[in-house]
């Protein structure tokens, strides 16, 4: 029953995103399989629940006769104790295999992350990419716990349970499923709402975490410009943007789950109308008719369980389509490569730009033009201008953070397009201005991108650049 319109209740797109990241499953597929294989279990446990409850109201109360009312009861609790045992273990393997696949899909994705190049976060803030990797991937796992999780299984037990129906009674089946294109129209219509209220609700709550990280990281700033007042109008304002998307959500949420339980409801009272009618010609036993209503909870039960899972899914999904556009970012260079850290640094002789012109996009001006020098060993060299003429520029593109120059750029006579990128990595040193620290030790942060050496390399690194004197002081030296 609840099948007849899950294709139309899940977009084209939707089903897209569910394949391309089922993968992750695919190391897991142990527990799906125990999953899978207790689903026709706990499925055939139901029918047999009914069909035993009919014969004993049938067979045995109705006509007064209690001899064999014992042994169809102590099968009535085995059925029932099969069901409860099976049921727990597809729940269990289900979402231990959802488990796992999340916990890889989050160590991909900031794996990807490491190798996005340095232009990706020239353009976006951090807090958008802090924002997929946590707020998008809880939403996907609360999914499985909450929504995805009972999807399969109720799914295959509707099917059988309204099969058995029509077995029973084809005519009463019918008069109930005569909800069922409205329930599916209700639903189809309020999952775009609540989709579109989801996507508004995730790209707000990126913007609200990215400009929350900004504004702590320069809160410095903002204190000596006395701007309090306006990052918190502007925070607030994101808030509010966040707070009326998701309260439209909340809206969409409750109006589907009171139409649902309306609609289900009237076909509850449907079918005690026709089915008391049926009984008064004689056509069917009061047995069929009480196992017709209790199959109704049975039935309605996962139909109003997936009216309010719809929210949830769509939450998933939405920050699945969020996810799917950061996988999706070009790689500074291939993931095979991230893992050779050991590349040996170039001994460095010469390095120089000819002609070299680079703008930052199609269409943008030039920020070089035509910049020619050399710099030999040994040499030391300013780059003087004001701001926005080029300088920190050059020093992107020789640590190849940015590519698309016109001219040439060599080191030791080697294009600089033919450099392998670790190999650049490990042989210039860049010393930026705004100075970031790892929270470990101080022989981390020297040692930092070079497996393999050991303290002697640290200390020597360290006094190299004078860094020596500082921190030979301080208690624990270069654990500190």
């Amino acid at each position: 029953m609840k099948v007849a319109g899950i294709n139309k209740l899940v977009g084209a797109n939707d089903w897209w995103l569910i394949r391309k990241f089922g993968k992750y499953f695919v190391p897991h597929k142990k527990w799906m399989i125990i999953s899978v294989a207790s689903i026709p279990i706990t499925t055939t446990a139901g029918i047999a629940f009914l069909w035993l409850v009919e014969r004993i109201i049938d067979d045995f109360i109705l006509p007064g006769d209690v001899s064999g009312l014992k042994l169809y009861t102590i099968m009535l609790a085995s059925v029932l104790l099969i069901n409860f045992l099976f049921d727990g273990i597809y729940s269990y393997a289900f979402s231990k295999a959802g488990g796992l696949a999340i916990v890889d899909m989050r160590r991909d994705l900031f794996g990807k992350t490491l190798r996005f190049p340095m232009r990706y976060y020239d353009k976006h803030p951090i807090g958008v990419t802090l924002s997929r990797l946590t707020s998008d991937m809880e939403s996907i796992a609360e999914s499985f716990a909450a929504g995805i999780l009972g999807l399969l299984a109720d799914t295959i037990k509707t099917l059988a349970l309204v099969g058995y129906l029509f077995y029973l009674n084809a005519g009463l089946t019918l008069v109930l499923l005569l909800v069922v294109p409205l329930i599916v129209v209700v639903m189809r219509y309020l999952r775009k709402k609540i989709r579109k209220a989801f996507d508004e609700s995730r790209t707000s709550l990126a913007k609200s975490a990215a400009y929350l990280q900004e504004t702590i990281y320069g809160m410095k700033t903002i204190q000596l410009y006395a701007a309090e007042e306006t990052a918190f109008k502007k925070y607030d304002a994101l808030n509010k943007t966040y707070s009326d998307a998701q309260n439209r959500s909340n809206v969409y949420d409750a109006s589907l789950y009171s139409i649902v339980e309306g609609i289900t409801s009237i076909a509850t009272a449907l079918v005690i109308w026709y089915g008391a009618v049926q009984i008064w010609n004689l056509n069917f036993t009061i047995g069929v008719l009480i196992v017709f209503v209790t199959t109704l909870g049975r039935l309605f039960i996962p139909v109003r369980q997936f009216a309010q899972q719809i929210t949830t899914i769509q939450r998933a999904l939405s920050a699945l389509e969020h996810i799917s556009a950061l996988f999706g970012q070009e790689e500074e260079e291939p993931a095979h490569c991230v893992e050779q850290t050991n590349v040996a640094p170039i001994a460095l002789q010469e390095i120089v730009f000819d002609h070299v012109s680079f703008s930052y996009g199609e269409g943008e001006p030039d920020v070089l033009k035509e910049v020619s020098f050399t710099l030999k060993k040994g040499d030391r060299i300013a780059l003087v201008g004001t701001t926005g003429s080029g300088k920190s520029t050059i020093i992107r593109l020789l640590i190849k953070a940015y590519s698309g120059y016109r001219g040439s750029i060599t080191i030791n006579g080697e294009e600089l397009r033919d450099v392998p990128l670790r190999r650049v990595r490990q042989t210039v040193s860049v010393m930026q201005q705004d100075i970031y620290l790892f929270n470990d030790t101080i022989g981390f942060n020297i040692g930092l991108g070079r497996e393999g050496i050991g303290p002697r390399e640290v200390e020597e690194a360290a006094r190299f650049v004078y860094a020596d004197r500082f921190v030979q002081p301080l208690p624990g030296n270069m654990i500190s």
